[in-house]
């Protein structure tokens, strides 16, 4: 920081020649820390909308409706959660999250492990109708209530017009992305847990697998985009391991064109590799997580055009009390700038709530 008018924020990678700078005033800044989060959802609607002729895709963290999150829940709504950022997920064409528990009834028993978690079925209409469009199953925690466990949360989310997403109970499909095509773009989503399941309907195949589905895929449907799920990592670090990075590489070296990953229950590094981008964690979602860094996490915008990755924004956000709630100006900037600490490959241009990389 310099003295004087104006607060200078430096992003990205350190050499002069790449260092990206932000200029605000103390008074505009002053006044901006006092935006409300309906003043960051009013712009980042009017950006977003489903009106474009580009093709915008959502991705968030972990979701999970039990233990503190069913308590606020109960004590409110099922809307409760999604009350601060409703708008921003419908404004999307595509909203993908993982999903953090199972939806099913309360006659089934939790399987024996330290953390086990269940949803109401019939919550999971407000997920639809608070913009959630696609469920990610392929985690550690889709069987914890047994095979029936997640044959009812996948039959609920069909139920309730939610599509998921890395679950596949019938062999003739076994581990085939998941296909949308919308606004002249064709998008095939693939999804893995690195973390092992005793059960094959739940995609658990590691990275070489992976890379070699990718790579079929691609060379049979090149005018794809191919986005990858990846339930994985060390839960509370900041950084990827040296193995992470390795798979993540090798997935793109297959043809991925994105990796967005969950499962540490923080916010990781970024990287962009061979102008590909790599999302190692991008943490919790809705989630009952009460103290930083676990109360952060952030959603990644992909906007597509014509076939091709047009631009790539984060949306960062705060979680109280199980409720994501869009970070003010001061706090994204000081947030961003430790997420560019531990991310080297990359630069910010900063846009009120949002941050495209560059």
């Amino acid at each position: 920081m310099t003295t004087g008018k104006k607060l200078i924020l430096t992003f990205g990678q350190k050499s002069a020649n790449q260092q990206k700078r932000f200029l605000f005033s103390h008074s505009t800044l002053s006044f901006l820390s006092r935006w409300t989060v309906l003043g960051f959802l009013t712009v980042l609607s009017y950006g977003c909308s489903k009106g474009s002729e580009d093709l915008k895709i959502l991705f968030a963290g972990d979701l999970m409706l039990d233990r503190g999150t069913r308590i606020n829940i109960e004590s409110n709504s099922i809307d409760y959660p999604f009350n601060d950022v409703k708008n921003l997920l419908n404004s999307s064409d595509v909203t993908i999250a993982n999903f953090e528990c199972v939806a099913c009834d309360t006659s089934l028993k939790p399987i024996n492990k330290k953390f086990t978690f269940r949803a109401n079925p019939e919550w999971l209409t407000s997920l639809h109708n608070n913009g959630v469009t696609y469920l990610n199953l392929a985690n550690n925690h889709s069987l914890d209530f047994g095979e029936e466990g997640i044959k009812q949360t996948a039959n609920y989310l069909k139920q309730y017009r939610i599509k998921s997403i890395g679950y596949y109970p019938d062999n003739n499909s076994k581990y085939l992305p998941t296909i949308i095509e919308m606004k002249g773009n064709r998008i095939a989503v693939f999804s893995s847990t690195f973390l092992k399941q005793n059960n094959n309907s739940v995609n658990n195949e590691n990275a070489f697998a992976l890379s070699d589905r990718i790579k079929i895929f691609k060379k049979t449907h090149p005018s794809f985009l191919i986005f990858v799920c990846l339930h994985w990592g060390i839960e509370m670090e900041l950084k990827p391991t040296l193995l992470q990075i390795e798979q993540a590489h090798l997935i793109i070296n297959a043809g991925a064109d994105a990796i967005i990953g969950h499962h540490p229950h923080v916010v990781q590094t970024i990287e962009v590799f061979k102008n590909k981008y790599i999302f190692y964690s991008i943490g919790n979602f809705i989630f009952d997580n009460n103290s930083a860094p676990s109360n952060r996490g952030i959603f990644t915008d992909f906007s597509l055009s014509k076939g091709k990755i047009a631009s790539v924004q984060i949306i960062p956000f705060n979680i109280v009390r199980s409720k994501p709630q869009l970070m003010n100006i001061v706090e994204s900037v000081n947030f961003m700038n430790e997420i560019s600490s531990i991310s080297q490959t990359i630069n910010f241009k900063q846009n009120y709530g949002n941050w495209k990389i560059l």
